[in-house]
């Protein structure tokens, strides 16, 4: 017999067209494609990090530029004028003497001799306390005087009687001592007592109360019955014969004025003439100012009140030079500051100027020429050095 014919057993092999090696090559192809798009994503996104980071330093070095510099202003040059130097001041009309008046003593007020308003002369009589108190206790104290009166009597017999026996040795040198001391503290307690006497009469006197000068009655009591502490004030009086203008002025200004000059009073819609009383030659070391005060007579036709608000010009000279600059050029928040622009920066200067009737400056002083450029409008926060951008010159 032949034998069966033999199958042929074929080993699996790898797909057509690929082998072990090609596929290990395409893995380590598509690992490295990966790997370049990973690093070039980070790439991508740490130049983004740093394009933001370098605008917002941009940002930040344009806000702090920002901020050093103010808002753009209008700009004017001063105008050259002629002024006739004056001195302006504004203030509050006092009374030329005032005064709040009140008892020495405690006692019950009985009566009320004036009324809010009334116009009184010196020694007038006000108000009185009832003085039935102050006379008990004069009454006490006098009788406190006879008993010290009594106590040195005693003590002066006795202290002669103790001098004899001493001086015979019949009682020793100390008790005699004794005695002495005796007499002068019964004499010392008697002046006490006088003195005391003396000063509650005194307060017994002082139950009236009477004005101390010519004036108007501004504060009184509406009636008596209440219980008043001394030195408690209960009337007000007002001397309003001749009012006080008190008020301040620069340095420059003080240099023009002299006691006795006339000065114009501005009040509601009159004017009066006073004349300068006193002009204190010091400066007041905080604002550098002098103290003047201005004397007005109440009987020129507008009655003046007390404590009213007035404006007032002192003429001090012949005419001058000066520069005119807007009313809005003041720096608000000061008196007499404005704002110059040298290169760009703000130069705050002190101005002494006078006031024209259509409201602007006339600059005599404070180093300003018609050359300068000065803020027409400017900030109240506006410091030296700010840096400041012009608008327009006008």
């Amino acid at each position: 017999m032949s034998d069966p014919p033999m199958s042929h057993v074929h080993s699996p092999t790898a797909p057509h067209g690929t082998s072990s090696k090609g596929l290990i090559r395409f893995t380590m192809f598509a690992v490295a494609a990966t790997t370049l798009a990973i690093l070039g994503l980070i790439g991508w996104r740490g130049s983004q990090a740093v394009q933001k980071r370098s605008l917002l330093s941009a940002e930040r070095d344009t806000a702090q530029v920002a901020a050093t510099k103010k808002p753009a202003v209008v700009t004017t040059h001063p105008l050259p004028a002629v002024l006739r130097p004056h001195v302006e001041l504004i203030g509050t009309l006092k009374p030329w003497r005032e005064a709040d008046i009140g008892f020495e003593t405690m006692g019950r007020l009985v009566r009320v001799n004036v009324v809010t308003g009334q116009t009184v002369k010196t020694g007038h009589s006000l108000g009185i306390l009832n003085g039935e108190r102050a006379g008990e206790v004069t009454s006490i104290k006098d009788a406190s005087v006879r008993a010290a009166l009594a106590s040195l009597a005693l003590a002066e017999d006795a202290a002669k009687r103790t001098e004899a026996l001493a001086a015979t040795k019949s009682i020793p040198e100390a008790q005699a001592e004794q005695a002495r001391q005796q007499l002068a503290l019964a004499k010392a307690q008697l002046e006490a007592a006088k003195g005391d006497a003396q000063l509650s009469r005194t307060g017994a006197g002082l139950n009236s109360l009477s004005a101390p000068f010519d004036g108007i009655v501004t504060r009184a009591p509406s009636a008596g019955g209440a219980v008043v502490q001394p030195g408690t004030p209960l009337f007000r009086l007002e001397d309003l014969s001749r009012l006080r203008l008190s008020a301040s002025v620069s340095e420059d200004d003080a240099a023009l004025i002299k006691v006795g000059q006339r000065v114009t009073i501005r009040y509601r819609d009159d004017k009066v003439v006073g004349k300068v009383s006193t002009l204190v030659p010091s400066l007041d070391p905080m604002t550098r100012r002098a103290p003047v005060e201005i004397e007005v007579k109440n009987d020129q036709g507008t009655p003046l009140f007390g404590y009213a608000f007035v404006r007032a010009t002192i003429e001090v000279g012949a005419e001058v030079s000066a520069l005119r600059v807007p009313a809005t050029a003041r720096r608000p928040g000061s008196q007499d500051e404005l704002v110059k622009i040298e290169n760009g920066k703000a130069s705050i200067v002190r101005a002494t100027f006078a006031q024209d009737e259509d409201g602007s400056w006339l600059v005599r002083g404070g180093g300003l020429t018609a050359n300068d450029t000065i803020a027409t409008s400017p900030s109240g926060e506006t410091k030296d050095g700010d840096l400041i951008e012009q608008t327009e010159l006008r």
